[in-house]
């Protein structure tokens, strides 16, 4: 199918395939301040704090295990481009048990890992206590958290968002009543969020099966048994999985390091700063919210034109969601710049805070437009699995905002602290690029 032919594949409609999943990004937190909500209200300041704690270490697992999503968006995107029903199948039957597979044997190792874990995180003994009751709950949703990152992968891929919102919706419907009624009721406080949320997440996963389901048979139904065993254990197939997955943990691990690495500077330079990056940093999420939904829609037209072999058809991919990127990154930047200083009186009272935070906005307001690109190549790659040069360019990356941050930061202090992290986001693009002629080279040959 052409770019000409692809009704999906206009403006319209890459407007309407980012907005459910703009929403459903949006909704993803949403487990979290329920929980967070229920326990300040009903719990106390203590079991805030360690609800707080708990859900930091859960987010470890959450996002080092994201290559799920993006391994199934970009290789399920290259089948459906192809045409190849049973390999769209495929991808599906092996992401999905991954996934859980990788969430049962954390619950199963979770002393372990949460006693490598904790110190990480110095706290006091009652906080710690509650990261551990909340943790121990809720660690029982993790195969179904990491099953659902997989499965909505794969309706990523198919350029299916709505089905990725449907089961954040379903999730949050089940988690906001069960929490409210396992702590204000029945009063079991952290481990009543935790297992309230656990349970919210094999609903949204059982829903994403029925969707997946109603998929497939949409698709002309399900591969016979024979033909599906032999693709799923395709060695080629296997090991082409298993090596995005690699370089995806790896890249993540790299770009999580860096966050890290930001919000450790950000405590050297003293409370009242460390309090300003917290505020300025729930712009930065908002932003990669609505920036990813345009990447998760190029990965899922860019790999169905690279699996369709049509050049023509992933430029115009590449120029229609960047377009709206770069638009919607002026316009976050705008928003950011000035109404941030309304939303930094709301989120606090602090003076010190306010004056902080509104000191370092500008630079904050810098990094939607600053950014964009590394978004949007993130999609764009994933989309066409060079997974290799992401893996290397995350590794660079990082070690280029490092630098940049020890000749900055010594200087200019708190102004070389953000000058740095906006760095990086640019170094995070530019590392990509080397890759860029050789995918062009790769759609050619195709043609």
């Amino acid at each position: 199918m052409s770019a000409n032919t692809d009704p999906h594949l206009t403006r319209m409609g890459v407007f309407a395939g980012a907005l459910p999943i703009m929403l459903a990004n949006g909704a993803a937190p949403v487990v979290g301040l329920v929980d967070t909500f229920v326990i300040g209200r009903y719990a106390g300041t203590q079991a805030l704090a360690g609800i707080g704690l708990g859900a930091v270490i859960f987010g470890i697992f959450y996002w080092g295990f994201g290559f799920l999503r993006m391994s199934t968006a970009g290789l399920s995107a290259q089948a459906h481009g192809a045409g190849d029903r049973c390999a769209v199948q495929a991808h599906l039957f092996r992401a999905v048990p991954l996934g859980f597979a990788i969430g049962a044997l954390i619950l199963l190792l979770q002393v372990v890992l949460l006693g490598l874990l904790m110190p990480i995180f110095p706290a006091e003994q009652s906080v710690a206590d509650g990261a551990r009751t909340y943790l121990s709950a809720r660690l029982w949703g993790l195969p179904a958290t990491l099953s659902s990152i997989a499965l909505m992968g794969w309706f990523i891929g198919l350029a299916r968002p709505r089905r990725a919102l449907y089961m954040q919706i379903v999730l949050n419907l089940i988690n906001a009543p069960l929490s409210v009624l396992f702590v204000a009721k029945f009063g079991w406080g952290l481990y009543g969020v935790g297992i309230a949320s656990a349970l919210a997440e094999w609903a949204g996963l059982i829903a994403g099966l029925v969707l997946a389901w109603g998929e497939i048979r949409s698709r002309g139904g399900f591969d016979p048994l024979a033909a599906k065993l032999k693709t799923l254990l395709d060695a080629s197939a296997l090991k082409k999985l298993g090596t995005a997955n690699t370089d995806l943990f790896i890249r993540t691990m790299s770009i999580n390091f860096g966050f890290l690495f930001f919000a450790h500077a950000a405590t050297k330079q003293g409370t009242i700063f460390l309090a300003g990056y917290h505020v300025l940093m729930q712009f930065i999420t908002m932003t990669a919210l609505v920036l990813d939904s345009f990447a998760n829609v190029a990965e899922a037209h860019t790999g169905a034109a690279y699996g369709a072999k049509d050049e023509k058809r992933f430029n115009r991919a590449v120029r229609l969601t960047s377009e709206f990127s770069c638009l919607f990154a002026v316009l976050c930047s705008l928003a950011v710049y000035f109404g941030g200083p309304w939303v930094i009186d709301f989120l606090t009272t602090d003076p010190l805070v306010r004056a902080s935070a509104k000191t370092y906005l500008p630079y904050c307001a810098l990094a939607p437009v600053l950014g964009f690109w590394a978004w949007q190549l993130d999609g764009i790659y994933i989309g066409v699995t060079r997974t290799a040069a992401m893996r290397n360019a995350g590794l660079v990356a990082v070690v280029i905002y490092l630098l940049v941050h020890m000749v900055l930061q010594p200087r200019f202090g708190g102004v070389g602290v953000w000058a740095a992290f906006l760095s990086y986001y640019i170094a995070r693009a530019l590392t990509m690029l080397p890759a860029w002629p050789g995918i062009k080279k790769d759609l050619r040959t195709f043609t």
